[in-house]
């Protein structure tokens, strides 16, 4: 039988994803997100986390001791730092133009063109309202469609632990 070699998922992880780890005010996903973290971690062989700028730039507006708390956090991840990138920027303002979500909005749409141009599999995240919502992510995909993009899927970090969850080992 064949063996096969197959790529790691690549999961782009939205701010609402890293923030989560330090997130007393919503305990059950503080909860699920380290344990993704966790799994991600013990499944290392499987998955590549990415992270852009505008994580970078948004962490870096949080404020202290968080700011502090997350930067260590992501240090300790085994994670490819994506670089500023002319052509994810231009797509998010292909975006705003076509309507996904209004130029308020911007840095949103801007993590979602990070993904897509850095072809992740997953965008993971805990913004229901710009991200996890069946709306968006048909919005998102029929403008990559248009402009010889893949499709993305946005999930939560649920979605990667699934029944792992409640599996308290």
């Amino acid at each position: 039988m064949a063996e096969y070699n197959f790529r790691k998922t690549r999961l782009y992880l939205d701010t609402s994803v890293v923030s989560a780890i330090d997130a007393p005010h919503k305990p059950i996903d503080e909860l699920a997100t380290k344990k993704f973290f966790q799994y991600v971690k013990e499944h290392a062989g499987e998955y590549e986390l990415l992270a852009s700028p505008v994580l970078r730039l948004e962490i870096a507006n949080c404020p202290e001791p968080k700011q502090s708390r997350l930067h260590d956090f992501l240090g300790n991840l085994n994670l490819t730092r994506v670089d500023e990138n002319v052509e994810a920027l231009a797509l998010a303002d292909i975006y705003v133009r076509a309507g996904v979500l209004n130029v308020k909005h911007i840095r949103d749409l801007t993590h979602i063109a990070y993904a897509v141009v850095n072809r992740c599999d997953y965008i993971v995240s805990w913004n229901f309202e710009h991200f996890v919502n069946d709306k968006i992510m048909s919005r998102v995909n029929d403008v990559n469609k248009l402009n010889n993009y893949a499709n993305v899927i946005i999930i939560t970090p649920t979605t990667i632990i699934g029944g792992n969850f409640h599996d308290h080992n």
